[in-house]
């Protein structure tokens, strides 16, 4: 468990402890005067490092209740500021708390206003906590600990209720709460020359404070207060004896320290107080500093960063560590799991092999056979041939053998508007026009290409063609067109044949396009 410093101020001096393990240290007392200020700094210096709680339990702290309209955030932020500023102007210590709405009329917000109203007797405290930079957590205020601390004794719920405590060095503080929620607090000094009784003083005390709760309406006169009294085991004895004799009205309830601080499962050596018991509350609890200024515990809040961000990299820390772990055990899995699918990997390599090894040798390259296998299924499924064009094509070229076919594209349609290579609409018509699409008849289309070699000149290639486009005509259902003639376009070329009988021959160019209409479509 972390250490801490918790302080108990009195206002006449300080006292010191050491929260470790659970446990306080020994008590070091520092008077309020120049020695004890520099005492409480070497102290400080000492036992740099933990956080320094610092609780007050003194006279000059006032209380008020008012009440203010149901705003918003912001808007009921700057009125409660503005009500502070207002009730205590040169108070720097100050601390509200809002109590729950009214349940009349516009259903206002209930506010405890407080102040310590004599911050110089603090002043030297604080300033030689600053001056050591030790992080101070926060000023408390023993009544608004009271607050805390009563529900968890059963006492949360009741209607009117006189908390009192007997501090060995402060006095007897009386807290008036109202359904647990603090509204009165006040300390008096009773007598120490051991004169009259401590009930009697008591008595004293409650009847005041029972007077004054009565003329500011906090307490119906008709109502019965109830006055719970924390104290030591030694004194219960004494008090209830002569409480038998009290002349007060109301009722009287004893708390030996033992039961309190097993009920706030603290740990209690007879010879403590009741300040150490809220000196361990305040140690053991996460409570809300009370009247603290922001630049004063600027040191604290700097810890609580340095540490958040400590304790972030040992996170990270450990989470690499973990990750690594994973990483490293996951990845032996996977490399064990990797060898194995190769070893597998290369069993069947090895049976493939035997099983191809055992095979008789193939006729030809698997891709050949594929492409062999594919066409032979593509020619099941198309069983017409080119043969009934290229029949009366063949008889007709062979009439002329100065023509060499070069190429023959066959393809077989429904619309002989296409463009044989492409597959497409024609854009070139035939000598007739295009020919109508019916959508029932079926066309072979072709597209002859081939040259005219040896020739004389390209009129005389020119002749060729026409001679085989007029044989083409001839045959029935057959369609030609020209696609390309034998002509030299080029301006700068002469039509002249070669007239020198050594002269190399020339080859004309030439393509025709074919459309035939099949027998019985």
């Amino acid at each position: 468990m972390f250490s801490k410093l918790l302080a108990y101020h009195t206002g006449a001096h300080t006292e010191i402890y050491t929260w470790r393990d659970g446990t306080l240290s020994a008590r070091h007392v520092f008077n309020a005067d120049a020695e004890g200020f520099a005492g409480f700094a070497a102290y400080l210096k000492e036992h740099a490092g933990p956080s320094l709680y610092f609780l007050v339990d003194i006279v000059a702290e006032d209380f008020r209740l008012d009440t203010i309209p149901h705003l918003p955030g912001r808007s009921r932020a700057a009125l409660i500021d503005r009500k502070l500023g207002q009730m205590f102007r040169n108070e720097t210590h100050r601390h509200f708390a809002l109590q729950g709405r009214m349940t009349e009329g516009r259903k206002d917000d209930r506010l405890l206003l407080s102040a310590l109203t004599n911050s110089v007797m603090l002043t030297p405290w604080i300033d030689a906590a600053l001056e050591c930079k030790t992080p101070l957590a926060g000023i408390y205020s023993v009544p608004l600990l009271s607050q805390e601390i009563i529900p968890k004794l059963g006492l949360g719920e009741t209607p009117h209720m006189l908390l009192l405590t007997r501090q060995n060095s402060a006095g007897l503080r009386q807290s008036y709460f109202q359904n647990g929620q603090l509204k009165f607090s006040r300390l008096v000094f009773t007598d120490s020359d051991g004169t009259d009784s401590p009930i009697q003083a008591i008595n004293e005390e409650c009847a005041k404070t029972r007077k004054y709760l009565n003329n500011q309406r906090l307490l119906p006169r008709d109502q019965p207060l109830e006055i719970h009294l924390l104290c030591r085991d030694d004194e219960c004895g004494a008090l209830v004896v002569d409480s038998a004799n009290t002349p007060l009205h109301h009722q009287f309830v004893l708390h030996e320290m033992c039961s309190v601080a097993a009920a706030l499962k603290l740990r209690y050596p007879p010879s403590s107080d009741v300040a150490t018991l809220f000196l361990q509350f305040l140690a053991r609890h996460d409570v809300k500093n009370h009247y603290a200024r922001a630049s004063e515990t600027r040191y604290w809040r700097l810890n609580r960063v340095a540490l958040a961000m400590k304790s972030s990299g040992i996170a990270l820390v450990v989470l690499g560590a973990l990750s690594a772990a994973y990483n490293i055990t996951n990845g032996q899995g996977l490399a064990l799991q990797a060898d194995q699918t190769r070893l597998q990997a290369e069993h069947l390599e090895a049976q493939t092999q035997a099983i191809y090894g055992a095979l008789p040798p193939l006729p030809a390259a698997p891709d050949i056979l594929k492409g062999t296998v594919e066409l032979a299924k593509h020619l099941t499924i198309h069983p017409r041939t080119p043969a009934s064009l290229m029949a009366p094509v063949s008889r007709a070229l062979e009439e002329l053998p100065q023509i060499r076919l070069q190429q023959f594209k066959w393809a077989q349609t429904a619309n002989p508007n296409l463009d044989i290579n492409t597959r497409a609409a024609s854009p070139i018509p035939t000598a007739e026009g295009p020919v109508p699409d019916t959508g029932s008849e079926i066309f072979e289309m072709a597209l002859l290409e081939g040259e005219v070699s040896p020739f004389i000149n390209y009129r005389d290639a020119l002749a060729v063609v026409e001679q085989l486009i007029s044989k083409l005509k001839n045959i029935p259902g057959l369609q030609v067109t020209p696609i390309v003639l034998p002509i030299e376009t080029s301006p700068q070329s002469q039509l002249k044949g070669l007239l020198t009988e050594d002269a190399q021959p020339h080859a004309a160019h030439f393509s025709l396009k074919l459309i035939y209409r099949v027998a019985g479509s």
